[in-house]
């Protein structure tokens, strides 16, 4: 017979904890795209649809919090800055590119040398490939950009961010991601 874990049911400390952690990164990214505002979004991408933020309880079985920006995911001219809190895994940023929306060769080499990767996975969804399964490299040159986004039909950039002891100073390190996204983009 399969035993139910009483103790942790029961725990209503942890669950308290459990919620409050919730409700920080839901106010993080609440205070994060508050800070974004939408005339900034238009010189980055046009075609925005502002900034939204969402959350759940079952990715690969952990609590996730998202603040997407932008939220333009056209196959082709697509474009979107994604924040994704991944209990248990980390707190990771996202860049998607649709298959015709390619960075010029100085936004590429600038991502990279701001520590992003390449995701190699066919979804840009496939954050347990990304992630779990370390699919994501920062060996494609440039030149072959477009041969990866013929077989993936996108890209993607992945970096993750280190967690910081106070929300401020996470929330810091947030905007001067946005900021140098910004400058990459040519939005600054």
């Amino acid at each position: 017979m399969e035993e139910i874990n009483i103790e942790l049911l029961e725990n209503q400390s942890l669950q308290n904890q459990i919620h409050l952690l919730k409700e920080q990164f839901i106010g993080l990214f609440t205070s994060v795209a508050n800070q974004i505002p939408d005339a900034e979004l238009t010189l980055l991408h046009p075609h925005h649809k502002g900034k939204k933020i969402s959350k759940g309880n079952e990715l690969q079985h952990c609590p996730y919090q998202v603040l997407d920006i932008v939220r333009d995911f056209d196959k082709k001219s697509g474009f979107n800055i994604r924040l994704l809190n991944w209990w248990g895994h980390g707190l990771y940023i996202f860049i998607y590119h649709g298959a015709e929306k390619i960075p010029t060769s100085d936004q590429y080499h600038s991502y990279l040398s701001n520590a992003y990767n390449i995701s190699l996975t066919g979804s840009p969804w496939d954050y347990k490939g990304m992630i779990i399964h370390q699919m994501q490299t920062n060996e494609v040159p440039f030149e072959g950009i477009p041969t990866h986004i013929n077989k993936l039909k996108h890209l993607q950039l992945i970096k993750k961010i280190a967690y910081k002891a106070t929300i401020e100073e996470l929330e810091k390190t947030i905007m001067k991601e946005w900021r140098t996204i910004k400058k990459f983009k040519g939005g600054e």
